[in-house]
């Protein structure tokens, strides 16, 4: 699972059969040093989204397999809106140094 951040929605005018009631979400993934800096975020990709995520907001994604494992039929996705996130608390030094 990944952070990313939602930075728009996509619109179909035709979809598959398997997606009803969804929303397909545009997210940029978190890269190592996105906490520190709030840049260097990776490629967007776009993600399924039922949780109601808006642009804005900061999610958890899974990807590959794992984001089609919700659905009991195969679905085709590759990026799944899996969590949505309140809160992140990030240190950028070590509390506790090593002497």
């Amino acid at each position: 699972m990944r952070i990313a951040t939602v930075v728009g929605r996509v619109t179909l005018s035709v979809r598959h059969r398997s997606f009803k009631g969804e929303r397909l979400l545009v997210v940029l993934p978190w890269g190592p040093r996105t906490a520190e800096t709030g840049q260097d975020h990776d490629y967007s990709i776009v993600a399924y989204d039922d949780l109601g995520a808006g642009v804005g907001s900061t999610v958890g994604i899974s990807e590959s397999t794992e984001a089609t494992r919700p659905f009991q039929e195969p679905t085709p996705i590759d990026a799944y809106c899996a969590v949505l996130i309140d809160t992140i608390f990030f240190q950028a030094t070590d509390p506790h140094p090593v002497r």
